[in-house]
């Protein structure tokens, strides 16, 4: 499958060789899938990586406010997103390639807590402030659930690690990730309840045909490792504003 893809990206070179694939991401960072400054580490940093190695396009990540992402596209400040088709900005104009992987937010409980099921859940849970959630959780928030809000995911995972709420609902990669920073077994605190799952897909605008073929091509046949790529991603620039229990 390499060989064809090198063969495929020489017949591409010509026509792309002076363009790139300029991907938007939150300015913010959105661990692990990229974080850092210029938006240069993560696990989808990581695959960008191997897409311009493996084909000879260039390609980088563009931070960029969420709410100027359409903008950004229609200025030429941009042309690609990672995105689930719901949430894409200009989706008349975008072509979507994957899904390249699989969001899931899982419910993590405190030792002691095992759910089976929503209706098990009763106490209180951390979850984000704005954010939206299923709707199997929200109706327990109404009658044996107590809601606790947080600003951003590490100020969720340092109420939960101080064990001011029994649950939390998270990207359980995320939740994965930084218990890796912080040294803890996330296995502990897993449960089998998925809140949200939904696909993520490379969006890129349709009127770039030979970043469009390639990227078809380079991902028909790449499967993304995160067991192999989540032990080696290096820290974030920025140090963790987590405070687990002493």
């Amino acid at each position: 499958m390499r060989v064809g893809l090198l063969i495929l990206a020489a017949f591409w070179f010509a026509p792309v060789s002076s363009q790139t694939l300029q991907i938007m991401g939150s300015s913010e960072g959105f661990l692990p899938f990229y974080y850092g400054h210029s938006l240069d580490k993560g696990i989808l940093a990581e695959v960008i990586q191997e897409f311009s190695q493996e084909t000879g396009i260039a390609a980088e990540f563009r931070p960029m406010p969420r709410k100027r992402q359409a903008w950004a596209l229609e200025n030429g400040h941009a042309n690609a997103v990672f995105a689930n088709p719901l949430w894409m900005p200009l989706p008349d104009r975008m072509h979507a390639i994957g899904p390249v992987l699989t969001w899931r937010d899982r419910v993590f409980a405190q030792p002691g807590h095992k759910p089976l099921s929503f209706d098990d859940l009763q106490g209180s849970v951390c979850l984000r402030r704005w954010f939206v959630y299923s709707d199997q959780l929200e109706r327990r928030l109404s009658a044996n659930l107590v809601r606790l809000d947080a600003y951003d995911a590490q100020q969720m995972l340092s109420i939960f690690l101080q064990k001011r709420c029994d649950y939390i609902v998270m990207n359980e990669l995320e939740f994965r990730f930084l218990a890796q920073l912080l040294g803890f077994d996330p296995d502990g605190y897993s449960t089998g309840l998925i809140d949200a799952e939904w696909p993520v897909y490379l969006g890129i605008l349709k009127t770039e045909n030979a970043l469009i073929q390639a990227a078809e091509a380079f991902f028909a046949g790449y499967r993304i490792d995160v067991e192999a790529l989540l032990p080696g991603l290096p820290p974030p620039d920025q140090s963790l504003s987590i405070h687990p229990d002493p």
